[in-house]
């Protein structure tokens, strides 16, 4: 019997030139000159397409399919990917996660974080997390709440026109259960800035329970560091 991967086999990324991987012009780093988001325009469709994307991983993780449904969606997402694979630019060009005025950057990889409103030294806004993130018992994953955070906290370390930095390290201490489906408030802010050090706390809160904080150190990169 020939497999869903046999009819449609998935390129391997670090051979898939139309990936875009392996420019030698780097991609740079978004910076957030201001919390206050752009309006997007009316007629967007990478949003539409981005929101209804989030949605669908949604109903993939909750979805029991049978097998011609998941075979005829495999050979939908092959046909996709193909017509996508001619459009592929460097990271320098991209627009998923380069769109500033969407939630979470237009991207659909990290927990889709709203900006509320922030400064120079914090921000806060709300999360939402779907059944794509769940890990059990009505939890989310334990591994998408760092995710969570090195997205807060990394946005953080990189506004207000500082420098690019990485992340050095990255603590998460779990208070209570995460739940999936409820909207839940994420704090971020500075502690101390000394050199290239940027010391940066956050937490995640589910009304007045909180669900889990972190606590980060990131590094100012220096000219030419990648």
């Amino acid at each position: 019997m020939t497999s869903v991967n046999e009819k449609h086999p998935v390129p391997s990324p670090i051979d898939d030139p139309t990936l875009g991987l392996g420019s030698a012009e780097p991609g740079g780093f978004p910076q957030v000159d201001s919390w206050t988001l752009p309006a997007a325009p009316e007629d967007d469709p990478y949003g539409d397409m981005v929101a209804n994307l989030r949605s669908f991983l949604d109903h993939v993780a909750a979805a029991k399919p049978d097998n011609a449904t998941v075979a005829e969606l495999a050979g939908d997402l092959a046909a996709w990917r193909a017509r996508l694979a001619p459009m592929s630019v460097s990271e320098r060009e991209q627009v998923f996660a380069h769109r500033t005025d969407l939630p979470g950057r237009g991207q659909t990889m990290s927990p889709n974080f709203a900006i509320e409103g922030g400064d120079r030294d914090g921000v806060w806004g709300t999360v939402t997390y779907g059944r794509y993130y769940l890990g059990g018992n009505g939890a989310v994953h334990g591994g998408a709440i760092p995710l969570l955070f090195d997205e807060v906290l990394g946005r953080l370390a990189n506004s207000a026109g500082r420098s690019p930095c990485r992340t050095a390290y990255l603590h998460t201490d779990f208070r209570a259960i995460t739940p999936v489906g409820r909207q839940l408030s994420v704090r971020g802010w500075f502690v101390s800035e000394e050199g290239r050090k940027r010391v940066v706390r956050a937490e995640l809160k589910d009304g007045d329970t909180l669900c889990a904080e972190a606590e980060g150190l990131f590094v100012a990169l220096n000219p030419g560091q990648p």
